[in-house]
């Protein structure tokens, strides 16, 4: 029989279909997700007919495959403001999802054996879609020790995993799964870094809206000249509440439309057309519904932080805390137990190698009242097992 790429067998299967399988032999407890990163909001736009004056394909024509016009121009316009400074539409390339504009962006920066730092701990997919790509992912442990200490020297860490096949950077922030934001200062010194071993940055935005700082999010794009190098993701599932519409949109340097777009091309042709539609409507949602969001967000971090017993992760935005299970023994021991209670967490080693005594914990995933019944079985397996231990 042929065997497969290497790459492929490199790519581990999603682990968290494994806590799901035990969530369902949970008995009669009623299981609690907080395994998968989502909110208990509501869509910001729901399916709809149009009219060809609203919206320029219609839903059983194919779009373009870089995205709608209409769209690209909504979003560059949206940004724009953002960020204060123009982005033009030519830059915008509609994806099917954040982890398409990822892999859009992968395929067209890397030869096979480059490597991309991926700042760890790390969105649980990133490190396997280097591996689809063709590169090496190269985990860089920065945001434990950051949480730990900001003043942390996190550049002298990543400049001593640079070497001659070191293509990019990779970053979400603020940070899934450990909730920790990047400052101004430390986004600056990364983009310096970036500048001087000439190499491009891959900002994961998916958690813009979710930054409970005073000062809120800033887009690393506008940081000193990162524009020149930063490839800008950004994700309708968490902004707009939207997973099953499966839109993303990738920002790119001026002039890098065309290799981009062949390989959405040729990787999807174009995101449907509906979905598309979804994401012009959605963009349409009023400042203020965007801030509340993030207020409940930020509340449901505030509940989650005054019950946890389990040492965790202080969170300055999105929709993790991260549990540090050093004092009961076992991270992975410890999800199945809480798997078995019926609360599902994600085990922290598909968020980094060095992660295996830590499990996330999404707050959002769950009301209000349901992750404080999650997080009192929680703190009961945590007191019997450090007990034991």
């Amino acid at each position: 029989m042929p065997s497969l790429a290497r790459d492929l067998r490199e790519i581990p299967p999603s682990p968290l279909v494994r806590v799901e399988e035990l969530l369902g032999r949970s008995g009669d407890l009623a299981p609690i997700g907080l395994h998968q990163g989502k909110t208990v909001f509501e869509p910001c736009a729901r399916p709809r007919p149009w009219s060809a004056e609203e919206f320029a394909v219609a839903a059983h024509q194919h779009g373009p495959p870089g995205g709608v016009r209409q769209l690209r121009e909504a979003f560059a316009e949206h940004l724009s403001a953002r960020r204060g400074g123009p982005v033009e539409p030519a830059q915008v390339l509609v994806a099917n999802g954040g982890t398409h504009a990822i892999s859009v962006v992968l395929h067209a920066i890397l030869e096979r054996g480059d490597e991309v730092l991926v700042l760890s701990p790390q969105w649980l997919f990133a490190t396997g879609l280097v591996h689809a790509a063709g590169g090496v992912p190269r985990e860089v442990p920065v945001f434990l020790e950051l949480s730990a200490d900001a003043d942390f020297d996190f550049l002298a860490v990543i400049e001593r995993a640079v070497t001659d096949r070191t293509r990019a950077i990779y970053f979400n922030n603020p940070n899934n799964p450990t909730g920790y934001r990047l400052t101004d200062a430390q986004l600056a010194a990364l983009t310096e870094l970036a500048e001087r071993h000439d190499l491009w940055l891959i900002a994961d935005n998916a958690y813009e809206n979710y930054d409970f700082t005073r000062a809120g999010f800033v887009d690393p794009a506008t940081v000193g000249r990162a524009a020149e190098r930063t490839f800008s993701v950004y994700s309708c599932s968490k902004t707009y509440a939207m997973p099953g519409a499966r839109v993303g949109f990738l920002v790119s340097p001026p002039g890098l439309a065309e290799p981009l777009t062949k390989w959405s091309l040729h990787s999807l042709y174009s995101v449907s057309s509906a979905a598309q539609f979804a994401a012009l409507e959605a963009l349409r949602t009023p400042a203020g519904e965007l801030t509340r969001r993030r207020d409940r967000a930020a509340a449901a971090w505030w509940l989650a932080d005054s019950k946890l017993e389990v040492p965790h992760t202080a969170v300055s935005g999105g929709l993790y805390t991260f549990l540090d299970l050093t004092g009961y023994g076992d991270g992975e021991r410890f999800v199945g137990r809480c798997a078995e209670s019926g609360v599902g967490l994600a085990p922290g080693r598909v968020f980094g190698a060095h992660c295996g005594d830590w499990a996330r914990l999404c707050f959002t995933a769950a009301p209000p009242q349901l992750v404080a019944e999650a997080i009192d079985r929680i703190n009961k397996i945590y007191r019997e097992g450090t007990d034991e231990h």
